[in-house]
C-alpha cells in the first residue's frame, strides 16, 4: 500500500487569506476522489485537509508499484477538477510521495484536523453534503 499525496489548489488561494465559505470542503473533495475511483483504482482510504491555497489530500492505494499507485491518484485528482462545475478554475499542484509532508504526518500521527473514510463506509454515501 503507498501513501500518495495531492495538492489541489484553488483559484485565488494563498496561504494569508481564510478561504470563502463558498469553497468546496476537504471532506465534499474526499467523498469526489472515492466517488469517481473504479475498483480497479483500489483505493482504501483517503485524508482531506483544507488550507487557505486549497485541498491537500492523502490517498492510500493497492497497486503493485509506487508509479501505479500515484498514476491513480493523479487521474483521480484531475478528473475532480475536470468534471465538477464546483472546481472550474482549481489546479493540481502536484501528486506524489512527501509532497505535504504534514498531511501524511496528520494521517500517520493524527495530530492535525481533516477527516478520513475509508472506502467501504463511502461505499454507502453516494450524495455529497451540502455547503
Amino acid at each position: 500500500m503507498y501513501l500518495i499525496t495531492a495538492r489541489l489548489r484553488a483559484p485565488g488561494g494563498d496561504d494569508r487569506r481564510p478561504p470563502p465559505a463558498t469553497r468546496m470542503r476537504a471532506c465534499e473533495l474526499r467523498d469526489l476522489v472515492l466517488a469517481l475511483a473504479a475498483p480497479a483504482d483500489r483505493i482504501e482510504h483517503v485524508y482531506g485537509a483544507a488550507s487557505p491555497a486549497g485541498v491537500d489530500l492523502g490517498v492510500f492505494v493497492l497497486q503493485p508499484t509506487f508509479d501505479d499507485a500515484e498514476s491513480v491518484v493523479d487521474r483521480l485528482c484531475r478528473r475532480c477538477v475536470e468534471v465538477t462545475p464546483r472546481l472550474a478554475g482549481w489546479s493540481l499542484d502536484g501528486c506524489g510521495a512527501g509532497l505535504a509532508p504534514g498531511i501524511a504526518d496528520a494521517v500517520l500521527l493524527s495530530e492535525a484536523p481533516g477527516s478520513v473514510l475509508p472506502l467501504q463506509a463511502a461505499a454507502s454515501r453516494r450524495d455529497l453534503p451540502e455547503n
